[in-house]
């Protein structure tokens, strides 16, 4: 008899043993279930029970070491996830939950020493490796990310996964130089075709930059310079100043003497604006154009308004513009529909008169390597020329840029 109860006892045993484990695995799942909702004070009240109870299970204690910092408590996240990670057989989940939480914290110094930790047990980590390699370039310690990325490529045979490091690094060059030419033609009735060009040099301080530019003009035989200088300052608040000041050796094709003023912020995350204006002054005229913008940003796409307005023949510009870009591959496309009397890139001469022209243009910057550009840039106008009278107007340029 005794045989019996004994038998019923341990079987009772072990059918509650088993519940139990039974138990674990459907409140993993309910936890699992409120992360995904980031009901992370409901997950934790779940799984703390199970850490109190199993306390060598490391899966568990890690599980809760992420949820803490998923929940930003890094504090907390860190007791628990340093004793596993810190020992000289670390756990591999633990180590990268701490490289996570430095990276969110932006210790970077500390980010990089458990990369390295995590790299000695599995040195092919994407990831990781993309992780440490930012970590190094926020600490502008470029080289080192370069090296690193290089480094990395035999594991599938590419730096793709690195791609938007090797971006930010390389916009951090300091200098760079362009070229350009501009032909301006007209058909319907046609006349021979216009032709600018410049280069032009730009240098980039910690807060500010500064442009210099020759430019060259020839119309029907007639050959002009303009040097001019353009001067970008920002500030604590992510706004920034532009300035612009230049002058020429002759009196038609570029103003005498020209400059600019514009103050671009950003009050609200997904809209900019500034306000500005130009003057240019001929030898026998001045021109003052007021100006501003209106850009909200959505995404990868912005959408801008602009308006120019001339004071001295009381006429009005707009240009409405969609601009994509791909930032990692710094990569950009821009449509511009435009109403008005001011030409193309502000190369306004002092024959202005009132009348109308309706432009629609399209450009596109493609970068190749790491550091060099080109943007192809076509502007279509249906101008009146002579009031009543319309003709096409064909504005195509060229940009090249390299950056070092």
């Amino acid at each position: 008899m005794k045989f019996i109860y004994y038998s019923i006892f341990l079987l009772f045993i072990s059918s509650v043993a088993f519940a139990q484990e039974i138990n674990i695995d459907e409140t993993l799942a309910n936890v699992k279930r409120e992360v995904e909702k980031e009901n992370y004070d409901k997950a934790l009240s779940l799984i703390e029970p199970l850490r109190a109870k199993y306390p060598v299970n490391e899966d568990i204690q890690t599980y809760a070491g992420r949820i803490y910092s998923w929940k930003k408590d890094y504090k907390t996240a860190v007791k628990i996830l340093s004793p596993m990670a810190d020992r000289n057989n670390p756990n591999p989940e633990a180590l990268q939950a701490l490289v996570n939480i430095y990276f969110w914290q932006e210790d970077y110094e500390k980010c990089i020493s458990y990369c390295d930790k995590y790299l000695a047990i599995d040195p092919k980590s994407v990831d990781v490796l993309r992780i440490k390699a930012t970590c190094l370039e926020k600490l502008n310690r470029d080289q080192e990310a370069l090296d690193l990325i290089e480094k990395s490529a035999y594991i599938d045979n590419s730096t793709q996964a690195f791609r938007g490091i090797r971006t930010l690094i390389g916009r951090k060059a300091k200098n760079a130089v362009s070229a350009s030419y501009l032909n301006i033609s007209t058909s319907d009735p046609g006349q021979s075709p216009f032709h600018y060009g410049y280069v032009e040099y730009s240098h980039k301080f910690s807060k500010s930059a500064i442009v210099g530019r020759a430019n060259i003009g020839n119309i029907s035989g007639d050959t002009q310079m303009l040097f001019e200088t353009d001067f970008y300052q920002t500030f604590s608040n992510k706004s920034y100043l532009y300035a612009n000041a230049g002058v020429s050796t002759g009196e038609t094709i570029f103003p005498v003497a020209k400059g600019g003023l514009e103050y671009y912020f950003a009050p609200q995350k997904k809209f900019d604006f500034s306000l500005g204006a130009r003057f240019m002054h001929f030898e026998s005229d001045d021109i003052t154009l007021l100006t501003g913008q209106v850009a909200y940003n959505a995404g990868i796409y912005t959408f801008a308004y602009r308006p120019y307005y001339d004071l001295s023949n009381e006429l009005f510009s707009h240009v409405l513009s969609v601009q994509r870009v791909n930032e990692e591959k710094e990569r950009l496309v821009r449509l511009e529909l435009q109403y008005g009397n001011v030409p193309y890139l502000y190369l306004y001469n002092n024959f202005t008169q009132p009348l109308k022209a309706y432009r629609v243009g399209v450009q596109y910057q493609h970068r190749f390597g790491d550091s060099f550009f080109v943007r192809p840039i076509f502007l279509y106008e249906y101008e009146e020329y002579i009031p009543g009278e319309y003709r096409n107007r064909f504005n195509v340029q060229l940009i090249v840029t390299k950056r070092f």
